[in-house]
């Protein structure tokens, strides 16, 4: 299972002779769709989820409200990744549990040495000064190939696949972002609800596969 939780949303590019580095908005919000098939615990299992995220680099934390299905069995769970106090408030069915997050605030660039493409398109708009640009990036972190696709004007993504191996069990991912906007519109999403108030971390966290989608370890990627 992955373990990064990092979703690639409203990006800005910074060129620094022939590097490109590819982060983050500092701010935004938004709504994800993703389809997962991966292999747990030695069976294929699919994953279908739809997550509202709040990101937040600013003060180092996340919240994730996410349903789905997986193998048909259906899931809500919300998600408040606190990354100052190093702890991740889980909240299902009105019950909350803490646990520990053993890592820093993830990672929200792509390695620089991904390859992009740039072209326009229409997408069925009935003038054709309605154009918009898209960006496209290829690359490879392990034995992961990502292909990531972005609108230029806002710098937001479109969309994302990826395939390959994770800890040599195949997996593949597709993802579509839409409804990104830049800022928080109520930092109350920060917040944990009144169910967590008792709730004391224990063990450590692993994010789960439904969770991720646009995920880019910050490391070179391998060619």
């Amino acid at each position: 299972m992955l373990k990064t939780a990092v979703i690639f949303v409203s990006l800005l590019l910074f060129v620094g002779g022939d590097i490109y580095d590819i982060c983050t908005s500092l701010q935004w919000e938004g709504i994800q769709y993703v389809v997962t098939g991966a292999v747990q615990a030695g069976k294929p299992t699919m994953i279908q989820s739809t997550t509202q995220f709040s990101f937040d680099v600013n003060n180092s934390r996340i919240a994730a409200s996410t349903s789905g299905s997986q193998d048909g069995h259906q899931f809500q769970k919300d998600f408040l990744f606190l990354y100052q106090e190093k702890t991740v408030y889980v909240i299902e069915e009105g019950k909350c549990h803490a646990e520990y997050l053993d890592n820093g605030f993830p990672p929200h660039c792509l390695p620089n040495n991904f390859t992009w493409t740039w072209w326009r398109t229409w997408y069925g708009f009935p003038k054709m000064d309605a154009q918009l640009w898209i960006f496209g990036y290829d690359g490879r972190v392990n034995d992961l190939t990502y292909h990531v696709q972005l609108f230029l004007e806002l710098m937001t993504p479109a969309s994302q696949q990826i395939f390959g191996k994770y800890n040599n069990e195949p997996i593949f991912q597709t993802t579509e972002v839409v409804n990104t906007t830049r800022g928080i519109k109520n930092p109350d999403v920060f917040t944990p609800p009144s169910s967590c108030k008792d709730a004391k971390p224990e063990g450590t966290y692993n994010t789960p596969v439904y969770l991720l989608g646009a995920t880019f370890p910050r490391v070179a990627a391998v060619q």
